[in-house]
């Protein structure tokens, strides 16, 4: 009787202790699962799609200008062909091709322009008259002569009536936004210049 009940004893002692672990095991599982599931990520709602580009704001796309540059060999203007994202606004666009003749020097051309040369502002009024305001380099900085003041004067009216053939009529060229008489002595500015040949 005694053997018996020993191992009912010891029977009923492993049956708590198997529960006692399994009921360990699963709270641990549960605990672990409660902890993980603070830690998921939760994802968010996706980004916003990007709004559609404004067609305004599309940049354009490049077109081919002529600077009117110094061929050394023959010491005469030639038209040189460069591409540009040119502005929509018809007074930046101006003053875009402008300053592209005052900064592009490709390999064996001479720039007209002096070096240094800034263009301070460029406007147009109801005559079609194009006001082009340069920084006194253009005059301070020129070599002199004749020959080189026609040939600057004229690299700025070929470039723009090349490029704006109906909408520019004159220019007039300024330094620091006065009207001069000339820049080395010898070509008349005082008066809006048309395009001749």
């Amino acid at each position: 009787m005694e053997y018996n009940g020993s191992a009912g004893f010891s029977r009923l002692f492993v049956i708590w202790g198997i529960t006692l672990i399994v009921v360990v095991l699963s709270l641990v599982a549960t605990l672990y699962l409660i902890d993980q599931s603070k830690q998921t990520i939760i994802p968010t709602a996706p980004p916003p799609l990007p709004v559609a580009a404004n067609p305004s704001d599309t940049p354009p796309p490049p077109q081919e200008i002529n600077l009117f540059l110094i061929d050394p060999t023959a010491l005469t203007l030639v038209p040189v062909k460069i591409e540009r994202r040119l502005h929509t606004e018809f007074t930046k666009r101006l003053s875009q091709v402008v300053k592209a003749l005052i900064q592009e020097t490709p390999p064996n051309f001479r720039n007209p322009i002096p070096r240094g040369t800034l263009l301070n502002e460029v406007y147009i009024d109801s005559d079609q008259t194009a006001y082009l305001d340069f920084s006194n380099h253009i005059a301070d900085g020129h070599i002199g002569g004749t020959t080189a003041e026609g040939l600057t004067v004229m690299a700025i009216l070929k470039t723009v009536f090349d490029a704006f053939p109906d909408e520019i009529k004159q220019v007039q060229i300024l330094i620091d936004g006065n009207q001069v008489k000339t820049l080395a002595g010898h070509l008349n500015l005082s008066q809006p210049l048309h395009f001749f040949d």
